[in-house]
């Protein structure tokens, strides 16, 4: 393991006042693997606060305060219910209404440029990061709460996975500097987010 891996279950050590020993350590790959450890070694209180109910429900209430239509689901993407003119102060916006930090736009959502993906030998060399405005809205509210961890989470009523998650994943943003909406359960610490 390395210096930034070894900072990263630190933190997570001591935000969940666990210990991950040597051995399973090595067998954690991916952000679900931690995820899951933590899961299995974790006391889950009872009853379930219903915390992606409640960040769904606060853009929600976001939305009809800036008079966009409200009638989302967690299917939805983003961009069917944002106008696309000025959309750089329409997510500010959005961001002060909620009191909470969102994930930074891309030049794909500002149509400042067009990327193009990297292909040699029909194998991807530059990935290109997709359009924030083309996640779900079950997506951002990951990377919502996962930017907002710390006025979400009660570390000593831990209520469900869903929590566990985006305190993985926000620590995972801090310790690698990897943009949040690139991080997924499915995620290599190593391979896609460079954490050595």
């Amino acid at each position: 393991m390395g210096l930034d891996s070894v900072e990263l279950l630190m933190q997570i050590e001591d935000e969940f006042k666990i210990k991950i020993s040597d051995q399973d350590a090595q067998n954690i790959f991916t952000v679900g693997d931690l995820t899951n450890y933590i899961y299995q070694n974790s006391t889950i209180k009872f009853p379930d606060n219903c915390l992606k109910t409640q960040i769904l429900n606060s853009i929600k209430s976001a939305f009809t305060v800036l008079e966009f239509p409200a009638n989302l689901d967690l299917n939805n993407t983003v961009g069917e219910f944002l106008a696309k003119d000025d959309l750089k102060a329409t997510w500010k916006k959005l961001e002060e209404t909620l009191n909470l930090k969102l994930p930074e736009l891309n030049p794909q959502d500002l149509k400042i440029e067009k990327i193009e993906g990297v292909k040699i030998f029909g194998f991807n060399i530059i990935r290109v990061k997709p359009p924030i405005l083309d996640m779900t809205f079950e997506r951002l509210i990951e990377c919502v709460g996962a930017l907002n961890y710390p006025d979400f989470i009660d570390f000593d009523n831990i209520t469900n996975y869903f929590e566990i998650l985006i305190v993985v994943m926000g620590i995972t943003q801090l310790k690698s500097g990897v943009d949040i909406d690139e991080i997924f359960v499915s995620s290599s610490f190593v391979y896609d987010l460079g954490v050595d």
